[in-house]
């Protein structure tokens, strides 16, 4: 069965789902319109991308055009996504474990249940105090995330992979730092507004604050920061942040980048009032 025609029937099983639709056709010219969205694509790229002309790609996204987009096209579009996801998620640092590279070929392939199943051999064998465990539990979730975003399984491993980070020492914890959080902070992204992203970004921010109490390096802080305004948490988690900054940093420099960087717009309500005068 072809890709989106697949999905439509899934979509149509769905008992309350997030938006209705009226036809396969519908369904489909949302579906490429999100697809672009989603990875900042133009008309014109994604029309590279699948080999066709973007008057086709303009097709695709009319939902008032008579045809469905064809079998062979719909499969080609669920392998651009597939290879999308894994460019904006996926980074193989360097020294790159075999057995990552092992799961990062097979997710490539498109053999989503074989990386499962090594990534939980992995797990289970894996010394809990070994600095490599959360790279390797966050690619235990990258595995059941691929194909499935919202997985429980994939959200369970991706909450172990934020603990594991904290607690990770030696010489690839930095790496690790940047690969793990790096995909989930793209994730985070890419969620809609509700109770998954605002959790999501809890589970970001408090790893980073970890990291912070481990290294005390500023940087933990602004990136905890960012989450914040971006998921968007609490405004106590915004105002806690910042007061930490400000500790750390002095209150003039946190308020001229907070005010100066679009990045922290929302925390730009802790310097409303004007500075106080000694």
């Amino acid at each position: 069965m072809p890709f989106l025609e697949q999905k439509w029937g899934d979509h149509r099983r769905q008992l309350n789902p997030a938006r209705r639709y009226s036809s396969q056709r519908e369904f489909e010219a949302d579906w490429v319109s999100a697809l672009r969205r989603r990875y900042g694509l133009s008309q014109e790229a994604l029309a590279v991308l699948a080999s066709v002309s973007v008057t086709t790609v303009q097709n695709w996204e009319n939902p008032r055009s008579v045809k469905n987009i064809a079998g062979h096209n719909q499969d080609r579009l669920r392998d651009i996504e597939r290879d999308l996801w894994i460019k904006a998620h996926v980074t193989l640092l360097e020294p790159c474990p075999p057995h990552i590279r092992a799961m990062y070929d097979l997710m490539s392939a498109n053999k989503d249940s074989s990386a499962q199943g090594l990534a939980e051999y992995l797990v289970q064998m894996m010394d809990h105090q070994d600095p490599e465990r959360a790279r390797l539990l966050h690619w235990a979730g990258l595995a059941y995330s691929i194909a499935d975003p919202a997985s429980a399984k994939a959200r369970e491993y991706e909450h172990a992979a934020l603990e594991a980070l904290t607690q990770a020492k030696g010489p690839l914890a930095a790496a690790i730092e940047n690969e793990v959080l790096g995909a989930q902070f793209e994730d985070l992204l890419n969620l809609p507004e509700g109770r998954a992203r605002t959790d999501k970004g809890r589970d970001i921010m408090t790893a980073l604050e970890g990291l912070y109490a481990r290294d005390e390096q500023p940087a933990y802080l602004w990136n905890a920061l960012e989450v914040a305004c971006k998921a968007p948490l609490a405004a106590m988690d915004t105002f806690r942040l910042v007061q930490r900054l400000t500790e750390a940093l002095g209150e003039e420099r946190v308020r001229q980048r907070i005010l100066n960087e679009d990045t922290y717009q929302s925390a730009r309500v802790a310097f409303a009032q004007p500075a106080s005068v000694n």
